[in-house]
């Protein structure tokens, strides 16, 4: 840039100084932004791409490669969104503003997400709040534990749950940013960061009795929306596109997410630059309307970005020194690959206060567990320390789901039924793929990880002074 179109001011000057001395109630707010400044986003040029080929593709493919990691989070939960309100056609489809209610615990064949619990009933609802604030009644309720876990769309964590607001219940009117009515009286408004929400409910249950319980909490849950919101099929002038697993099909996804929900304070900047993909343009994106070259680049960026990000799911969290990973789950501020890491390994991440979780995928000598090959102990010399429940359970590597077994026994907790504890107070569980007496959790004859969850846990867990011991080899598979 020139110098000379810096030595203009002397000008603007003489306009600038009328207006401050203008009286009060008069004073207009004066623009400082230079001329070329755009106002918009659709003020960006063509110069956002450079000419030369090489050049080109370098940089599509380097932005393609951000928008991959900085939006995947997003991505993964429209694919729910997309299941559950716009696929009339689905099995879980409820339209938005409407829960759709798991009656029995998670098993094998759970399929709403990854990695679920099998402590817990859940409840699944997506809020569209772009015609208004949207009411959530929550009753008394003596349960052990329960949460509405409310996620923005890029997945970051906040709870209506007996931690936050105890066991009275009470109603909360969601508002979409920038609300500024009056709440009804008795109500408490709850900020939105962004249009469309999911909330998943999780309402403790291990015995008949206490899944009863939970199912009567469930349905004493309301969700009170404007009239006539509950099945909208899109939002605004831009049709919901139907997701792919491929560049086009997850872009496509990233600009009508952009558009729906805007973005969080602070990623202005970031979000501009993928403007030269096509994202929030003039039209929304489609990689048909780009050259094969703009094409091959950005489908080589995504590639990139995803598979850096499959290979870092078993590196989640900070190692604790025993092959264990503490899971800094829910806090991600502008940690985008965490947030994206944490959401491809499964939905749903609550923060650490509500549910402290440890995962590991390799014994305490760092071998990948395997129970084509090996049986292996965990011995809890002090169980988790909480103040609802805690629990181990098992998942298949391969599926990230529950390995099905004859026992259906997917966990160990300390409410499992039969669990046997040591003189000492310690609590030893066996893992392996063959019956075992005591406390066995079945394991498949292949890769499998464990991960404990502490629900309310305590401080000796949140400060680091409770840490799980390693799990052990004890001989070959039998």
């Amino acid at each position: 840039m020139s110098a000379g179109r810096w030595m203009r001011p002397m000008r603007p000057m003489l306009v600038v100084l009328p207006l401050l001395m203008s009286t009060a109630g008069q004073a207009q707010p004066a623009n400082f932004a230079a001329p070329e400044a755009p106002t918009s986003q659709a003020g960006y040029g063509d110069d956002l791409l450079p000419r030369d080929e090489k050049d080109r593709a370098t940089l599509l493919r380097t932005v393609a490669f951000d928008a991959t990691v900085y939006g995947m989070a997003a991505y993964l939960h429209y694919e729910q969104l997309y299941r559950q309100v716009f696929d009339r056609s689905s099995s879980n489809y409820s339209g938005f503003n409407r829960f759709a209610h798991e009656r029995n615990l998670a098993g094998p064949d759970y399929a709403t997400f990854k990695v679920p619990n099998t402590d817990t009933l859940y409840s699944t609802a997506w809020i569209d709040l772009s015609k208004g604030p949207v009411e959530i009644d929550i009753p008394a309720t003596q349960l052990k534990y329960f949460t509405l876990n409310i996620f923005d769309i890029f997945g970051n964590p906040s709870n209506l749950s007996n931690r936050t607001i105890g066991v009275k219940g009470g109603r909360f009117l969601l508002v979409p940013r920038g609300w500024s009515g009056t709440p009804p009286a008795g109500v408490t408004v709850y900020p939105a960061a962004t249009t469309q929400l999911w909330i998943l409910m999780r309402a403790f249950a291990q015995s008949d009795a206490e899944v009863r319980t939970a199912r009567a909490f469930q349905d004493g849950v309301r969700i009170i929306a404007p009239q006539g919101d509950a099945t909208a099929d899109s939002d605004g002038d831009t049709s919901p596109p139907p997701p792919a697993p491929d560049a086009n099909g997850y872009l496509r996804v990233l600009d009508y997410v952009l558009r729906a929900n805007g973005w969080q304070p602070g990623e202005e900047a970031l979000v501009s630059r993928f403007r030269p993909l096509g994202i929030m343009g003039d039209r929304p994106f489609d990689l048909d309307r780009l050259t094969p070259a703009t094409r091959a680049a950005i489908e080589s960026g995504y590639a990139d970005a995803l598979g850096m990000l499959t290979r870092a799911k078993s590196q989640l969290g900070e190692p604790t020194g025993t092959g264990w990973m503490k899971v800094n789950k829910g806090v991600y501020g502008f940690n985008y690959l965490r947030r994206s890491v944490i959401n491809m390994a499964g939905l749903g991440a609550n923060v650490r206060e509500e549910n402290a979780s440890y995962t590991t995928f390799v014994d305490g000598k760092g071998a990948a567990l395997d129970g084509a090959s090996s049986r292996y102990m965990l011995r809890l010399q002090t169980p988790p320390p909480v103040n609802s429940f805690w629990s181990v359970t098992l998942y298949d590597a391969k599926t990230f789901a529950l390995h099905p077994n004859p026992l259906r026994r997917y966990l160990v907790s300390d409410r499992t039924k039969g669990l046997k504890v040591q003189k000492d107070g310690s609590i030893e569980i066996r893992i392996q793929n063959a019956s075992a007496d005591g406390n066995w959790l079945p394991a498949p004859a292949g890769p499998f990880f464990v991960v404990i969850r502490a629900y309310g846990p305590k401080p000796d867990m949140l400060n680091g002074r409770w840490l799980p011991p390693p799990i052990l080899r004890e001989g070959d598979a039998r």
